[in-house]
């Protein structure tokens, strides 16, 4: 996300330099050029549009690869909640194994203490 701002902010001062370049080619255009000037100063603009479109193409592919990014670790973040759920689902279920089995263990004590003081025999 980081680099797309980056380059968004590089995009930004490319486009206002182009800005600046045409208000001052439009400025000595009409204090008059020379058919070499003219041909320089629509080179340069040439350049510097050429530089825009890369950037935005660069800007498009950052964008792109960090949306890709974040809906992978969507997907792997829910995975990994998955995951917790289920072990968290089976170590629940074991303690209610291991209370259930205690809680026999103690009424069969219960029961057999009973009968050793109470022998119906």
């Amino acid at each position: 996300m980081r680099q797309a701002e980056h380059q968004q902010n590089q995009l930004d001062d490319m486009i206002n330099y182009r800005d600046e370049y045409v208000a001052g080619f439009k400025q000595a255009g009409e204090a008059g050029l020379s058919c070499i000037q003219l041909r320089d100063y629509q080179l340069f603009l040439s350049r510097l549009d050429t530089a825009i479109l890369q950037l935005q193409q660069q800007l498009v592919a950052s964008r792109q690869n960090c949306e890709q990014s974040q809906a992978e670790w969507q997907d792997k973040d829910g995975r990994s909640k998955m995951i917790d759920k289920v072990v968290e689902n089976r170590r629940q279920a074991e303690n209610r194994r291991q209370d259930e089995l205690e809680q026999r263990e103690q009424d069969d004590r219960t029961r057999d203490s009973a009968n050793i003081d109470d022998p119906k025999d």
